[in-house]
């Protein structure tokens, strides 16, 4: 894999190394501390003109989403149920803008007879997330769609800064050197056409370092593959460095993750995005134009480990 050299930029790479991969009963109550299934990251092409699906969710109890950011001034959430026995069905979504947790702004419901409802949200630039009250069903699903996200001249852009990585116990159980090695920086297509990202840069411009530079070529992983048969097909020939339609990747501090693009800044010191102070990304076209920036709000409470400055 070629890579573009330049100070301070470093990428994420693979091993060459082989390795192959080796009816639900109504919650007890409604409310638990089981994260929803995450069931799409990538964005699908919008079913309706004008609405991009950002961010699906699923599951069968009550939880709470993660965050999501709304880019534009206008969004909505598609929700269905599968009911176990509709009349003691309890289905209930809240939403909340997270730097005002405690204002709900807006919520829907089931209610008998109606397994699927479309609920809109008239305002944008923040990062949300819902609370979702269910009892009694088998399975919930929700879509999180934008309206008018794509612009013309920047459909590229920072869609999430995920700043709090995995706590310093389970870094420590789990044998990594680099602290919040999981933090990432989200980056999202929202055009119909490939994005070509050459040479562009991501910088952490609050501590001016550290930078990440796109490659020539999108990574890859034959580890991840698992067979020299997938290896040949997803890997070779070498493929351009580029984000597809109405899909996202991400950028991780210190483990390329493969599923979501395998870019990585390993930043050795780790916990590049302060859990403290926010911190500022900005990303750059090959032309050093600024495309997107991005910032993030601090949750009282929620920061599990202290800033960090040298290794473990």
């Amino acid at each position: 894999m070629l890579a573009i050299l330049a100070a301070g930029a470093i990428i994420g790479c693979a091993s060459p190394t082989l390795v192959v991969p080796q009816s639900p009963q109504p919650p007890a109550s409604i409310e638990t501390q089981q994260p929803p299934v995450e069931a799409s990251t990538v964005a699908a092409i919008p079913s309706e003109p004008g609405w991009t699906t950002v961010k699906s969710f699923s599951g069968q109890e009550s939880t709470t989403t993660p965050a999501f950011y709304i880019s534009g001034s206008k969004w909505r959430f598609v929700w269905t149920v599968d009911a176990g026995d509709p009349k003691y069905t309890v289905f209930n979504v809240l939403v909340f803008r997270e730097d005002s947790a405690n204002a709900i702004i807006g919520s829907s419901e089931y209610s008998s007879g109606v397994a699927s409802d479309v609920f809109e949200v008239s305002e944008g630039g923040h990062d949300y997330y819902l609370k979702i009250i269910s009892s009694n069903l088998n399975k919930w699903t929700i879509d999180i769609e934008e309206y008018g996200a794509e612009t013309g001249d920047q459909p590229v852009q920072i869609t999430e800064v995920h700043y709090l990585g995995m706590n310093y116990n389970d870094t420590i159980a789990l044998g990594h050197t680099i602290v919040e090695w999981d933090e990432y920086v989200e980056i999202h297509n929202f055009s119909d056409s490939p994005q070509n990202l050459v040479g562009w840069t991501l910088i952490d411009i609050t501590k001016g370092a550290p930078t990440f530079i796109f490659p020539m070529f999108t990574p890859c992983s034959c580890t991840y593959e698992g067979s020299w048969s997938k290896c040949v097909k997803e890997c070779y020939p070498k493929r351009p460095c580029t984000i597809a339609p109405r899909e996202s990747i991400r950028v991780y501090t210190g483990d390329p993750q493969w599923e979501s693009g395998g870019y990585c800044f390993y930043y050795y010191p780790g916990n590049i995005w302060d859990n403290v102070t926010p911190d500022t990304v900005v990303l750059y076209n090959a032309e050093g134009q600024e495309v997107s920036s991005r910032s993030y709000t601090i949750i009282p409470g929620k920061h599990s480990v202290p800033n960090y400055s040298t290794p473990l």
